[in-house]
């Protein structure tokens, strides 16, 4: 077993974008991400999402081609929740990247203005999640649409965005060496592993399907992300046991991971994304 208290959670996530009035309207005007907080060239949106504005950085490639963010996934309360917001987006005439049943949860993909990977998922009761030798099992299967928007359409009401409720599940990474990054975050972060298959481990704590998902799509040794690039900035992991964040710091310090004495703990994975213990 991992070494993180069960209820450990995603946080928020900054993502860089290179026009912020244009990443605000998608976020709040599109998904209803209301803006928390103003700093001028950076705004936080419904305690999940900084957008730190970079003018002139370049849009993120559809195909990753550097260690980095693959995706943000924004996890919707139920069923009913991922149809409004498959309605809203169609409605919207927002283009989807796919859809998929990892029969742990159903999941919608798609991409923000500066390309930088979204998803919206609900997942299934953990009842129902399917487990073989005690491990659970994901899949990737074609969605049943018609279910899903057949979910949506139970009281129907006019698409105001995603619910209060929602909260960053999982995130994605793509990565430059598999076995560097499940080392990080499994021997020093302590996350359990879930799952693992070559080019793909999934991580959790508290028998979660996955916290984190890490890749090695864009090839191994691939390049680090680069600050001129729309991407993910840094990410937060919410570790609420004060003997478990103390613990955790030393493993970091231990492992040479530590990036800054502040009040919080800071530090740095193998391809150099920030993330942030609170």
């Amino acid at each position: 077993m991992g070494s993180l208290p069960g209820n450990t959670h995603i946080g928020r996530a900054t993502l860089r974008v290179a026009d912020l009035e244009r990443a605000v309207a998608f976020y709040r005007d599109l998904l209803g991400l209301g803006v928390t907080k103003d700093y001028g060239n950076s705004v936080e949106l419904a305690d999940l999402l900084v957008l730190d504005e970079r003018p002139g950085i370049a849009r993120r490639p559809r195909r990753p081609v550097t260690a980095g963010l693959y995706h943000v996934a924004l996890l919707v309360p139920d069923r009913r929740s991922l149809g409004q917001a498959l309605l809203g987006l169609r409605d919207a005439d927002y283009p989807l990247r796919g859809m998929a049943d990892h029969a742990v949860s159903e999941s919608l993909y798609l991409d923000d203005p500066d390309g930088n990977g979204l998803e919206i998922y609900a997942d299934r009761p953990r009842s129902m999640w399917p487990v073989r030798d005690g491990v659970v099992q994901m899949t990737v299967d074609p969605m049943d649409v018609a279910a899903v928007v057949a979910a949506g359409r139970e009281r129907p009401a006019p698409w105001t965005g995603l619910p209060e409720a929602t909260v960053i599940g999982h995130l994605h990474f793509t990565v430059a060496e598999l076995n560097a990054a499940v080392g990080f975050y499994r021997d020093v972060i302590g996350f359990d592993v879930m799952m693992s298959v070559p080019s793909l481990v999934a991580v959790s704590a508290g028998g979660y399907h996955h916290h984190l998902n890490l890749n090695t799509w864009a090839g191994e040794r691939a390049p680090r992300d680069s600050d001129d690039v729309a991407g993910l900035s840094r990410w937060e992991l919410l570790v609420s046991d004060d003997e478990a964040r103390e613990a955790l710091r030393q493993r970091l310090q231990a492992a040479g991971s530590l990036t800054a004495a502040t009040a919080g703990i800071t530090a740095r994975d193998p391809d150099a994304v920030a993330v942030e213990i609170r």
